[in-house]
This record gives structure tokens, sequence and C-alpha cells, in this order.
């Protein structure tokens, strides 16, 4: 009887194959003068490598990524201390821009002052500004640092603002021109009028009796020598429309040079200069008479004290 059993016929087979492949190896190694070692790792590196390409295509993209993560953490802590730094040198430079601001104002006040008037001026932080209950300024400067009540207040451009109201040692109250219920005597030109406050709003309505000529747009309105309150030609704003006179009585519509609520400084006058000797009315003239006599003339004079 034939056996059928394939297993007899594999295992020759496979001896044959192995010993065919360890001769064929043997010969190509002296064919190319290389080591069983060399052979070997260049056969292992040829089974390699595919599967090593495709590791990479696995693997970097996910170091790539881990990689972008921990740039995106040190950018976000980057941009967190840029924008601190940011504030900080927003901080600083609106600082200087304040410090800019009053060495401004200093240096126009310093103008005022080298004019070589004999006024003098006192210049005052505002602390207290208008709000929907009080029109009125408080400043830092009071009796301790010559500030009477009536003194007027400019800016420190010279535009008027108001007149002090009241005075406590270490401050006093000022009212904006806006607010006051007395008019303002001013100039327009060569024509004489009054300044008067209107309600809800910073103009001021301007009215000329006996008007003998039309005011125009941008004419500047300056305060008048015949003013109670104000030296002579301060400047207090411009006519916002022509005007003519009806009846000789013109009336206009005036814009002011100062809106009190931006006001940081202040410049208080001394004017007038001697406010009591200008106050008072007690001067009154010698009179003088002459009694002749045979034997002497005597002279005697009465007076007021």
């Amino acid at each position: 009887m034939v056996d059928r059993d394939p297993r007899g016929h594999i295992l020759p087979l496979l001896v044959t194959l192995i010993i065919f492949g360890v001769l064929l190896m043997t010969f190509d190694v002296r064919l190319q003068g290389g080591g069983v070692v060399g052979v070997l790792r260049t056969g292992t590196q040829t089974i390699i490598a595919p599967v090593q390409k495709a590791a990479s295509y696995a693997v970097n993209p996910v170091a790539d990524v881990v990689d972008s993560l921990s740039n995106l953490s040190n950018l976000r802590e980057e941009n967190i201390a840029l924008r601190r730094q940011l504030a900080n040198a927003e901080a600083s430079l609106v600082g200087v821009q304040d410090q800019l601001a009053r060495l401004e104002h200093f240096e126009q006040l310093y103008g005022m002052e080298a004019a070589g008037d004999e006024i003098g001026r006192t210049v005052a932080n505002v602390i207290g500004r208008p709000d929907a209950f009080d029109a009125a300024l408080i400043i830092d400067k009071g009796t301790s640092d010559g500030v009477v009540v009536g003194q007027p207040v400019v800016d420190t451009n010279g535009y008027v603002v108001g007149v002090v109201k009241s005075v406590t040692p270490g401050s006093a109250t000022i009212v904006p021109i806006t607010a006051d219920r007395q008019a303002l005597t001013v100039i327009v030109g060569d024509q004489i009028g009054s300044l008067l406050s209107q309600v809800a709003t910073d103009e001021m309505r301007l009215e000329i009796l006996d008007a003998r000529a039309p005011v125009l747009v941008g004419d500047r309105v300056l305060t008048s020598a015949v003013s109670a309150s104000f030296p002579a030609g301060l400047p207090v704003g411009v006519v916002t429309e022509d005007a003519a006179p009806s009846i000789d009585v013109l009336t206009a519509t005036v814009d002011l040079f100062v809106h009190p609520d931006t006001l940081r400084l202040v410049v208080v006058l001394a004017w007038p200069p001697d406010p009591i000797t200008a106050s008072s009315d007690a001067t009154i003239p010698s009179e003088t008479t002459t009694t002749t006599t045979e034997t002497a003339t005597t002279t005697t004079t009465e007076g007021g004290g």
C-alpha cells in the first residue's frame, strides 16, 4: 500500500531549502567580501526600514503636536507678561502726560506773571468740581494764602472763570460766571453790554442797551473797564451768531472760553491790589479856615479821621 501522507515529504524538502539558502548566503558573502554579521545586519535593516518609516509617520505628528502645545503655553505666558509690561508702560505714559499738562499750565502761568503788572496771583488746584447739585468750584487755597472774598478767578490762559464767594483758611469756593446771578459787564468792540447766565447751558446771553452797531460771529467778548468784579481786558468768550440792534437793544449768544467742569488749575487775582483801601470810602478831604485878628493870625484845620 502506498504511503500518501504529505508530511513525510515536507521535512526533507525543508531541510534541503535551508541547506540551499545557507550555501547561497555563503556564496554571496564571499563574492561581496563581507562577513556574515554584515549580511545579517543588511537583511535586518531591509526588514526593519519599512517598520521605522511607518513608525515615523505615526510618531512624528504626535511629537509635533506636543511641541506645539508646549510652545503655545510658553507664548501665552510671554503674552501675559507683555500685556503686564504694556499696562505698566501705559500707566507711566499717563503719569508723564499729566506732568506735561501741569508743566504747560505753569509755563502759561509764568508767561502771565512775566507780563509785569502789579496784580498778584495765587495758583490753586481744583479739588471740587461742579455737579448737578452745585455749580461751584472748590480750590485748595484760602485766607492763609491771601485769598479773599470777591477776588476774580481766571484759568492759566487768563480766561475768566468766576469770583471767590467764600473762604476758609485752607480752601475757597468759586462761583463761575455761568452760575452767578449778577451780570458781568463786558465790552464787544466799542460797545459795552452785560453777560447774563442761562439755565441748563454753558453759553451766556449778551445784552447791549443803546446798541449802535451789530455784532458778528467770532467777535471777542472782554471784561470792561467799568466792571466791578474783574480788571479790564480779560477774555470771556466769542459771539456765536450775528446779531443786530432791535429798537436800540441787541441780544446775542456768547460761547465762553472756559468750561468749569474741565478745570484743574485756576489763578486767583489779587484785584483790586488793596481790597480794603479800594472798598473804603472814609477818605474825606480836609477843610482849612483862616481867622485874622489884630495881634495874630490863627489857622485852624478841621477834617475827618
